[in-house]
Parts: structure tokens; C-alpha cells; sequence
């Protein structure tokens, strides 16, 4: 997203906590919702302690208060107009204000959620300024073994006897070995047209999401061999529900997401000027270390740094990451100056620059 759009954007209005969560017992209090308040959780994947025989269950969600400020989204429809041409009309009206709302939303600090997770009850850690509330479960084995459903848990948060909705979410159980695919989202499966600004932002905000032509078969047949799938995007948590219902209306398999944590309120909203260099290795390494023992093959795009990210992960952890793969959007040859720089000292069977997902297969390893 344009600098100056953002930093407009940002004078219209005038993070994660991961303390110990604490289980609780006895009389059980209840989450701390207000009735103008939402909760929405993020997927997320648990891994097995061998020496405990726990799971490790990282529960992440994000509280704020929806917005539906006109002023505010005249505002910004006014910064489309002048500086892009841009404007919603009845086709895209819907689409521009549910994403723009979530960008308003009223995050909401210091507020202790308690969850049922496995039949027991745990009081989360308070919700930083930026709405989100982060942690990790130690539950036992046994009581995942009792409550999965396949190879998922399933919890909800504890609400008040008054409270009438249902906020829930999902962690699914991977395997201590197996094979893993990080992918992006943005012109990797998700049309968007990174290098063109204009329709960058008429892709984000406007128009329904695409998908990119033949990912969705290609990580559908790939979800049948056991395979666990990590999208890394640069696109901010707050689009994070319509990006999981493009996914899932387009029939990608169950995944996690690890998106950019920004507020329009301080000086985290630089965070989305940040080049992928700089924000997705740590994002990638953190799955990486979750799953010491587990495969995995990285997907992205050429339109902007997934190439430069995803060898410099391969020549740092080459007995872990066994392919890359690069959705070739920018037209580009594998002999560029840009690959052969980028993937010096690579055997250059360890990727590939593609045009086609059918032509890509899964690699074999032991």
C-alpha cells in the first residue's frame, strides 16, 4: 500500500501478549466481551513435546470493536479517487466497506479472554493495544486424544450467561515428521497485481479476490499426502476473515496464516512499508522451529521478494527446506541475472520458477 495513502490515512484517526496463560478451576469466570465487541480466532497448528507428552496448542486472536464510520470511509474513498482514479460502485460497494471498517476497527487493549480448550478452562493473557491476545497451551495428551476431532481441536471462548453468540476456533494437530508448505498469498494464490499500485489497491479494497488459476487443485491434491500448509502473507491481520473465506470458497485446504500486526494509531503502521526481507524470514523460521523435524517446500512469487527470502532460508537450512517454488508473474526467465544471483551457490534442482502449478510435484524424501 502507497506511503502517503497510509499516512492519510492514518491522521483520520485521533501487537501480541504472550504471558503464561493460567487454567483455572472452581468457580470459572468468564471472558471479558462487551456486547459492541467482537473476538475472531486465528488457525493455528499444534505440535507434540516427546519429552512431556503434551501438545503445545498456540491459541492467537484478536478483540475490537467493529466500526462503520461514513466520514471516516468518505474519507479515504476520497484519497482512491484523487490520487488512483479509484471509486466503488454497486459491484464492489460491499467489498469496500467490510475491508475498510476492519481497517477501523476500535482495537481493543487490557481484555483477558478465557477459553475452553480440551475440557479444561484457561484464562488468556490481556490483549495488547493492538486487540490481539497470544499464547500457548500446554495440554495434556490424553485430554487431546479425548476431545480431537480427527486431527483437530476445536474451543470456543467462555462467555456470560447473557451472551448469545459463539466465538471459536480451530488448531490442527501435525505430525512431529512430514512434509510442510509455507506459501504467500499475493500473486502466489491470491490475484493482486503487487507492482501495479493502482490495482494493487483496487484488488485489496474493491474487487472480489481472485485465485490465481490452478493453485488451489495444486495444494487440494498435495493436502491428500498429509501435507500441512502455512500461508506467510505481507497483508495485515485485520483482512484476515476475508481472506480466510476467499480460501476457503475456492477449496484450499485448511491453513494457518501468519500476517502483518499493524495499527493505523502508532508508528507499527510502518510495519507495511516493510520489504519481505525484512518480515517474513522471522515469520518463516518461527514454523521452521516449531517443527524441527518436519520438511518443508516454500512457495511464493517473482513480482517481489519471495526469490531473495526463500534462498537465503534455503542456504541457511538446506537438510529442512527441500524445494522452492516461484509463481512467475513478472514474465521472467529461470537465467535472468535476478535467479542466477539470487540462487548462486543453490543446486538448481532445489527450485524452480513456474508458470503452470500442474508441472510442479511434491518432493520425495525419506
Amino acid at each position: 500500500m502507497n506511503k502517503t495513502i497510509l499516512l492519510s490515512f492514518s491522521a483520520l484517526l485521533i501487537g501480541c501478549a504472550c504471558a503464561p496463560s493460567q487454567a483455572l478451576g472452581g468457580d470459572l469466570p468468564h471472558s471479558d466481551i462487551k456486547i459492541d465487541e467482537h473476538v475472531v480466532f486465528f488457525r493455528s497448528t499444534a505440535w507434540l513435546d516427546d519429552d512431556t507428552q503434551e501438545w503445545r496448542v498456540p491459541i492467537h486472536g484478536w478483540i475490537y470493536e467493529p466500526q462503520d464510520s461514513s466520514a471516516r470511509k468518505a474519507m479515504f474513498s476520497t484519497i482512491l479517487s484523487e490520487k488512483y482514479g479509484l471509486a466503488a460502485d454497486a459491484n464492489t460497494e460491499a467489498n469496500f466497506t467490510r475491508r475498510i471498517n476492519l481497517m477501523l476497527a476500535d482495537n481493543e487493549r487490557g481484555k483477558q479472554i478465557v477459553v475452553s480448550v480440551a475440557g479444561r478452562n484457561y484464562r488468556l493473557p490481556a490483549s495488547a493495544p493492538n486487540g490481539h491476545f497470544e499464547t500457548t497451551l500446554n495440554i495434556p495428551g490424553a485430554d487431546v486424544e479425548k476431545f480431537a476431532d480427527g486431527d483437530l481441536i476445536r474451543f470456543s471462548a467462555v462467555t456470560s450467561a447473557r451472551e448469545t453468540r459463539t466465538f471459536s476456533g480451530e488448531v490442527r494437530l501435525v505430525k512431529r515428521t512430514g512434509l510442510s508448505i509455507i506459501s504467500d498469498i499475493d500473486d502466489t494464490v491470491k490475484i493482486s497485481n503487487v507492482t501495479d499500485r493502482k490495482s494493487l489497491l483496487e484488488h485489496t479494497f474493491l474487487l472480489d479476490f481472485a485465485a490465481a488459476p490452478g493453485m488451489a487443485e495444486l495444494y487440494s491434491e498435495w493436502s491428500r499426502h498429509d501435507v500441512s500448509l502455512h500461508f506467510v502473507s505481507s497483508s495485515p491481520w485485520q483482512l484476515y476473515a476475508p481472506l480466510q473465506e476467499f480460501l476457503d470458497e475456492n477449496d484450499f485446504p485448511w491453513a494457518t496464516f501468519s500476517l502483518k500486526a499493524v495499527r493505523f494509531r502508532d508508528e507499527t503502521l510502518f510495519d507495511l512499508f516493510k520489504k519481505g526481507t525484512e518480515t517474513k524470514p522471522v515469520a518463516i523460521e518461527k514454523i521452521l522451529n516449531a517443527y524441527a523435524e518436519r520438511k518443508f517446500v516454500l512457495i511464493g512469487d517473482s513480482g517481489e521478494q519471495d526469490p531473495e527470502v526463500y534462498a537465503a532460508l534455503l542456504r541457511k537450512h538446506p537438510d529442512k527446506i527441500l524445494k522452492v517454488y516461484i509463481r512467475n508473474v513478472t514474465l521472467e526467465s529461470a537465467d535472468n541475472e535476478r535467479f542466477t544471483s539470487v540462487f548462486a551457490c543453490t543446486d538448481s534442482n532445489r527450485w524452480r520458477l513456474f508458470d503452470d502449478p500442474a508441472t510442479l510435484t511434491l518432493p520425495e524424501f525419506p
